[in-house]
């Protein structure tokens, strides 16, 4: 029951904006695309939760204290609901998901000047938290690896060019990239994944780990759509993550 009420909870804040413009005539809903959406982020939910007892690595390398099945079992969720929809719609192709290598012209530079700040920013808060570091060798390879590759390549490839094709927006230029509804709705929920949750039927909000996740997704995105490619975001994610272990 509270992995369902974390779902709704997730979801709530995007499909009360999502329909509210949608009544006012702001957007216009593809709802079918929207079910997909729906229903790709409840795979990526279930992958993630139960990845353990589908590939029980613990057998082979004993105990771990993080969630490398989970992340691989929904890694390959994600390339195989990306396939198969590549195969079946015109929607979602490998650019609108953005798994393609080739970056956009004179992206690479501004790209690497966010991630600049975006590193410094999560060592800074890393260090005014002073909660300790954790330099511990799975830790470490774990955040070298793992967070960018799962993360990016759903949240800011599949479940955003799904979202994308739900709720179809010209967007806003920033910098350089283009910001549609879909990427700040896709964002919300990435803040939301990261800090609020039910436990026992209980509601629990860290409002800062909300903010600072949004922050840092809101700034992966910007590099997702000025680049055109998922390559430089996985790249940034996992960086960021391993350069907050050492504070």
């Amino acid at each position: 029951m509270d992995m369902v009420l974390t779902f709704a909870l997730w979801w709530a804040p995007v499909l009360a904006i999502a329909f509210m413009l949608s009544a006012f005539g702001a957007v216009k809903l593809r709802t079918a695309w929207f079910g997909i959406a729906l229903i790709l982020y409840a795979v990526y939910f279930a992958t993630i939760s139960v990845g353990g007892q589908l590939i029980p690595l613990e057998k082979f390398f004993g105990e771990l204290d993080w969630n490398w099945s989970g992340k691989i079992v929904s890694i390959l969720a994600t390339v195989v609901l990306f396939c198969v929809l590549a195969i079946t719609t015109k929607s979602i192709t490998p650019a609108s998901a953005g798994f393609v290598l080739r970056q956009r012209s004179g992206s690479i530079t501004p790209a690497l000047i966010v991630l600049a700040l975006l590193v410094t920013s999560v060592v800074a808060m890393e260090i005014l938290a002073a909660d300790g570091s954790d330099t511990g060798a799975e830790r470490l390879l774990f955040q070298l690896t793992m967070p960018g590759l799962d993360e990016e390549l759903f949240f800011r490839g599949l479940f955003l060019a799904a979202l994308a094709a739900a709720i179809p927006t010209n967007g806003v230029k920033l910098l350089g990239a283009r910001i549609t509804l879909a990427g700040l709705l896709m964002t919300l929920m990435f803040g939301f994944g990261h800090g609020a949750f039910v436990q026992d039927q209980q509601l629990v909000i860290s409002w800062p780990a909300v903010i600072v996740t949004a922050y840092l997704g809101f700034g992966l995105l910007w590099i997702r759509e000025r680049t055109g490619s998922v390559l430089i975001p996985i790249l940034s994610h996992n960086l960021i993550n391993f350069a907050g272990s050492f504070f």
